[in-house]
């Protein structure tokens, strides 16, 4: 909880862009006083409106999946690459003997993240935008869930989901060494037209831009009902 402006806010450092940032929970009725606040005092640190779909670029550029176009209600964390997450120590919760399975048997899908060669033209050839066809080795294994543009990287990347069938159609584990041996060739199909690229199941390395945040901070409270609320 944080006191900014006369209006009591809350706010949460995480968020899915990857970058150093906040959250804020604001009254409806204060959204654009709150706004115009944060544009008069920013004016001086260079503040700028950018758009909600930076947010968007920014989480495809650190592989950060989204509900509804990565997650939706039947993915599991371990075809994210969010196995870290989970704690498979816990006596139960939902699904976890799916995903014990899952952890044992593999998995037959798994989210990558494709970053364009040199030979897509951001200026002149159409972007991706989701849904594109993805090839290995000129033979079809998934589709791409989503894309941008990764301000760092200075091109377009995509998350997508790729499978691994056999010469039956029936689907096999995706492992790491699957999606990430050097001697295949994945291209994405755009409008057409296929366009070279990189599958990783890392985050790209990218430089670091965290924020030195203080610990000892207190917000100033300006009147006694907030005073009040806070015991």
């Amino acid at each position: 909880m944080a006191h900014a402006s006369d209006v009591m806010i809350m706010g949460s450092n995480s968020t899915n862009t990857g970058e150093p940032s906040y959250s804020l929970y604001i009254p409806s009725e204060y959204a654009v006083h709150v706004y115009d606040e944060i544009m008069r005092v920013g004016k001086n640190y260079g503040i700028r409106n950018a758009g909600y779909l930076t947010l968007r670029q920014l989480r495809i550029e650190k592989f950060i999946p989204f509900y509804y176009e990565e997650i939706d209600s039947e993915t599991t964390p371990l075809e994210i690459g969010r196995q870290s997450r989970v704690k498979f120590d816990k006596h139960y919760f939902i699904g976890k003997f799916a995903m014990q399975r899952q952890l044992e048997q593999g998995v037959n899908r798994r989210l990558v993240q494709f970053t364009l060669h040199d030979d897509h033209d951001a200026e002149n050839d159409i972007w991706p935008y989701g849904g594109e066809p993805v090839f290995r080795n000129g033979i079809w294994c998934g589709a791409t869930t989503s894309a941008g543009y990764a301000f760092t990287l200075e091109r377009r990347v995509a998350l997508g989901f790729i499978n691994n069938p056999d010469k039956n159609g029936n689907l096999q584990p995706v492992t790491n060494d699957y999606i990430m041996n050097k001697n295949v060739l994945y291209q994405i199909d755009i409008a057409g037209k296929r366009f070279n690229v990189h599958a990783s199941v890392h985050q790209p390395k990218l430089p670091s831009t965290g924020a030195t945040i203080s610990h000892d901070y207190q917000p100033t409270l300006r009147n006694k009902a907030i005073l009040q609320l806070k015991h």
